[in-house]
């Protein structure tokens, strides 16, 4: 008697799991519906195209590691999560990337975020990166130039109390780095070490209150300034 219980459950349990298997490998989840949520910059056609998932397509046939992929590729994504929403729907939910500068290459500009990744041309309200041995760029690009770095490092680093003060940083080496404050100040870095030096030698110059044409802390024992 025991046995056959035992029997019965057993036939029990594989007939649910072999319905399990034939309702999840159907046809009746077929995709009608592609969700995308978490995009401001990258448009839900935008993602969804890149997606490219055909209506009726059956869940089981996605890949979320393909569609994640597709996605990414988008010069705003930074990450894209692909999870079934059973019976029908895909949602992909996005994370974005952070505009960081604006990068000036001869006539154009572009938003470029902290890693390099070039997100669209044009933009404004960042601090501006210029003379960069850079001709032209196009979204989705990684600008992996050793300049843009030591820019980048730079700009991290410079005193929170002196950036209403930047109009750009020019950069067309690592080694060659100034900055240019509103009031046309030029201040001469050379390199991006010894930053926290340097940055103490540019404003305590600056806190005398005197006006200067130039600004030089390559050294930073030995800083110079040329009154305007």
């Amino acid at each position: 008697m025991k046995g056959r219980r035992v029997l019965v459950a057993a036939s029990v349990a594989v007939a649910v799991a072999s319905a399990g298997v034939g309702i999840w490998n159907s046809s009746w989840l077929k995709l009608e519906t592609v969700q995308v949520t978490g995009n401001h910059h990258a448009t839900t056609q935008q993602v969804q195209a890149a997606a490219a998932l055909s209506p009726g397509v059956r869940l089981t046939a996605v890949s979320s590691a393909r569609v994640t992929a597709r996605v990414s590729s988008l010069p705003w994504v930074a990450d894209a999560t692909v999870t079934h929403v059973l019976p029908s729907r895909i949602r992909i939910s996005i994370r974005e990337r952070t505009p960081a500068v604006v990068v000036q290459a001869g006539s154009r500009t572009y938003l470029v975020d902290h890693s390099g990744a070039v997100l669209q041309e044009g933009g404004a309200g960042y601090p501006v990166i210029a003379a960069l041995p850079l001709t032209v760029s196009f979204p989705g690009d990684r600008l992996a130039l050793p300049a843009f770095g030591a820019a980048v490092a730079l700009l991290d680093a410079f005193p929170a109390d002196l950036k209403p003060r930047l109009a750009w940083v020019n950069a067309p080496s690592p080694d060659l780095l100034s900055v240019i404050l509103t009031d046309k100040t030029a201040i001469t870095y050379g390199t991006a070490d010894s930053l926290p030096e340097k940055n103490y030698d540019l404003t305590t110059l600056l806190a005398t209150g005197k006006p200067y044409a130039s600004i030089d802390v390559r050294s930073p024992t030995h800083p110079a300034a040329t009154a305007r």
